[in-house]
């Protein structure tokens, strides 16, 4: 016996075969069938694509976007960097606050799915939530990009935190070994932000692994450092710092005075902002001849610290202020049927005052970005970064 959804796929079917429908009407109801991405696609190449629903032509997507904080440097700058490409490609644009907050987040995404965009981009700070988001986006049948965090059944834009901690950590070692630094004198300070979960820590976890390995450190397994993880060995040592600049500042002041004044630091955090407040915990502390510290975000103010600050030494940069025109060319992607990678990479690289000016000017705006790796190549026939001409390699 022929299903109600078998008849209304099949509807479909003679509806795209007849050019009956533009292709923003064959993802939506491609999507509220609960079929796969790989099959609209086939729907939409059956359409053609002479209609003005490609992204490029007169039809105007609506997104929303829930940033995870709008307050502090790195995140304000990122979700100007959305709203901007928004702009520059036409799409309709909302934005939200989730204020890194489980129940402000989830609140947010009641409030977009009634918008009715076209595509949510959902940037959550609280990897517990997952499952609850997905479940109001999937009962909407509104297709939705994770940023950063991963949400079950989302498609999934972030850094490789693994690479970016442990080739951070490979710039850091040997500035430090110059300096005579070694295993006896020196302990590693990582800042996590507990809630935002395992692949947004791993850059401090690895780093933490990578430092320890180069310098002849005791160490621990990854899956050994976790959310609740405060000494990890003699040499190491974890605070919570919530992601935040006050935070990061109040638990490295506190975790100082358990670390004796003549020992060397190694400073590590999750983020810009992180760094930021923890690196005002050290100057407060008169600690900083004493501390080698690197960032991660390449904020304007990060920037700054690497060109200016001796003591700063590397700075991950995963072009957050740019997060935006990949994010747009991947909801346009989604858009026009097409089924991403399991992971769309962040453009990243770590940063040292030797080669900060290939990618930044002196004001910290960013001049170039590194090339598209293979995974990303599908974000071309968007044609959206091409309007912004500043990937590397890509006419």
């Amino acid at each position: 016996m022929v299903s109600e959804q078998e008849r209304s796929i099949g509807r479909l079917v003679a509806d795209v075969q007849a050019r009956k429908l533009t292709r923003r009407q064959v993802v939506l109801r491609g999507v509220a069938l609960g079929l796969s991405l790989p099959a609209i696609s086939w729907l939409l190449a059956a359409c053609g694509g002479d209609d003005d629903d490609s992204g490029s032509g007169d039809k105007q997507y609506y997104f929303t976007f829930a940033n995870v904080l709008e307050s502090g440097e790195l995140f304000v700058q990122l979700g100007n960097g959305v709203e901007e490409a928004a702009r520059v490609q036409g799409v309709k644009f909302k934005r939200y606050n989730n204020n890194f907050d489980a129940e402000t987040t989830l609140n947010n995404a009641r409030l977009m799915v009634q918008e009715k965009p076209d595509l949510v981009l959902e940037y959550n700070g609280v990897e517990g939530i997952g499952e609850s988001l997905r479940k109001i986006f999937d009962d909407a049948k509104i297709p939705f990009i994770a940023i950063n965090v991963p949400i079950p059944g989302g498609i999934w834009f972030n850094l490789v935190n693994k690479d970016i901690g442990a080739d951070t950590a490979k710039v850091v070692v040997p500035i430090a070994q110059a300096e005579g630094w070694s295993a006896a004198d020196t302990t590693v300070v990582i800042v996590q932000g507990s809630t935002a979960g395992v692949e947004v820590n791993d850059c401090v976890r690895y780093f933490y692994i990578t430092v320890a390995d180069l310098m002849g450190m005791p160490n621990v397994a990854p899956e050994d450092i976790t959310a609740e993880t405060t000494v990890i060995t003699e040499n190491g040592v974890q605070v919570d710092g919530m992601g935040t600049l006050e935070a990061s500042y109040t638990g490295v002041k506190n975790v100082l005075q358990t670390i004796p004044a003549d020992r060397h630091i190694l400073l590590y955090t999750i983020n810009d902002d992180s760094t930021i407040g923890s690196w005002r915990a050290i100057t407060e502390a008169k600690r900083e001849a004493n501390t080698i510290v690197a960032g991660l975000g390449g904020s304007v103010a990060a920037l700054k610290e690497l060109r200016e600050n001796p003591r700063w030494v590397a700075e991950g940069s995963v072009f957050a202020t740019h997060w935006g025109q990949y994010l747009i060319a991947m909801g346009i992607a989604v858009m026009n049927g097409v089924t991403p990678p399991p992971l769309t990479k962040s453009p990243q690289i770590v940063l040292t005052k030797e080669t900060v000016d290939k990618y930044y000017d002196a004001d910290g705006k960013v001049k170039l970005l590194p090339p598209l790796v293979p995974e990303n190549e599908y974000l071309k026939d968007t044609g959206v970064l091409q309007k912004f001409n500043n990937v590397e390699g890509l006419e």
